[in-house]
Parts: structure tokens; C-alpha cells; sequence
């Protein structure tokens, strides 16, 4: 029998709520985004900030960082976790994209960002990563690479600037899991050769849902301060 081209289980298949967002973009947003998108196009990406988060569905970059098309080159994993180079049984595909970011799209600017109620941080801290053996799931396989945030959190916290360390537990893992993969990114050979020549920055930021806040890690490694709007020159 002879293909029609159009699978009848297709529609089926598909939630209509995410094919109605499609069709929403398709005829409200592409006709102004069209010419931006031609246009990267034609010259291909030239990002100036690799940005590293969390999968969490409620975190969305471009809306956080107001930018647009080409301006982020974006790496979401469980956790936002940056696996130490080297170790054996590293996960490279977060390697690879750091790599590709410095050396070939020659970004100026790296931030990891966590945010309030990780669920990866809440299995760390139930203690996920020990569970199924030596073998484990891919899952658990990739929370040990946030073993070193637990450990950092027992003795030297992360905490919101002018307050006390967080009584929540998974409030502080939280942060203190952003300064942790921090220091894990600055490891990285081509960053740390980027940052040493003075042509790439490494940041930190935590986004709380509750207060939609966002907080800039300071250079100590310790304290978050929040990110204030700029106030307009006086006329």
C-alpha cells in the first residue's frame, strides 16, 4: 500500500496543547521573528554567553536574561551539573559543549545557574546517588557528579547576601551547588586558559521561583546578591 506521507496516528499522537502553541507561533510570533532568524541563518550563531541550567521546565533562559535568538548557546542538565574534568566515568557531553562554547564560538562570558527547589539536589541530599550499587541508573550514575556539593555544604555554605545560612537544607545545597560547579566549570582546561588571558568570564546565578529574584555569586565564592533593576537617569 502506498504512503500518503501523513501518518493518520500523527495528530493522535500529539498533545493538542503543545501542537496549539506550535500553531500560535506559527502565526503571531514567526512573520516578526522571521527576518532575525534569516539573518542567523545566513551568518550562523556568534553567541557571547554559554549559559549552563537546570532541565527544570519552570526555568526558561531567554526569559531570565530577556535575549533573543543567537544571543545564548544553551546546555540543560539535571542538576546544572559540570562534571570535573579528568575523572573516569565523566560524563563529556557537558565537556564538549564548554569546549565547542570557548574554542570555536569564542563566547565571552559562562554562567551557571541553579535555582530554589531543585529536585536534583532533594535526591542528593535523600541520597540518590548511593542507591542500585556501583553499576547504578543513568540517573543516579549522574548525581555523583554533585557529591562534591554535598560536601562543600556541610562546611562552607553558600548563602544570600545580609542573611544568615538558610535553615532549609535544600535551600543551601541549592546555592551552594551554583558556587560548587563554579569552581568545577574554571577547572576545565579551555576555560581556565580563557579566564587566565583575560578573554572569558566565569559567573554564578541562583533564580528563586517564589520571589522570580535572581542573584549574582559574588567573587568569593560564598554570598549571592540580588540583581536590581537600573535605576533611570534623572531626567
Amino acid at each position: 500500500m502506498q504512503s500518503t506521507g501523513t501518518d493518520p496516528r500523527h495528530d493522535d499522537l500529539t498533545d493538542e496543547h503543545f501542537l496549539g502553541g506550535v500553531r500560535e507561533f506559527q502565526q503571531h510570533t514567526a512573520p516578526g521573528l522571521q527576518p532575525e532568524l534569516a539573518r542567523l541563518a545566513r551568518e550562523g550563531q556568534s553567541p557571547s554567553q554559554l549559559f549552563i541550567t537546570c532541565a527544570d521546565s519552570r526555568l526558561v533562559p531567554n526569559v531570565i536574561t530577556s535575549s533573543g535568538p543567537g544571543e545564548l548557546f544553551t546546555v540543560r542538565n539535571i542538576g546544572n551539573l559540570v562534571a570535573v574534568p579528568d575523572v573516569r566515568g565523566t560524563d563529556e557531553s557537558v565537556a564538549a559543549a564548554i569546549e565547542y562554547a570557548v574554542e570555536i564560538l569564542q563566547v565571552r562570558t559562562i554562567t551557571v545557574c541553579g535555582h530554589s527547589g531543585c529536585g536534583a539536589m532533594q535526591s542528593l541530599l535523600r541520597g540518590a546517588h548511593r542507591r542500585q550499587g556501583l553499576a547504578g541508573t543513568p540517573l543516579t550514575r549522574w548525581l555523583r557528579h554533585g557529591q562534591d556539593s554535598l560536601q562543600r555544604v556541610r562546611h562552607a555554605p553558600a548563602r544570600l547576601r545580609g542573611a544568615a545560612p538558610s535553615a532549609d537544607p535544600l535551600e543551601r545545597l541549592c546555592l551552594t551547588n551554583v558556587a560548587q560547579q563554579v569552581d568545577n566549570l574554571s577547572a576545565h582546561p579551555s576555560v581556565r586558559r580563557g579566564v587566565e588571558a583575560g578573554t572569558l568570564r566565569v559567573a554564578g546565578l541562583y533564580f528563586d521561583f517564589a520571589t522570580a529574584q535572581a542573584y549574582l555569586l559574588a567573587g568569593n565564592g560564598r554570598t549571592f546578591s540580588p540583581v536590581r533593576p537600573r535605576l533611570e537617569s534623572a531626567a
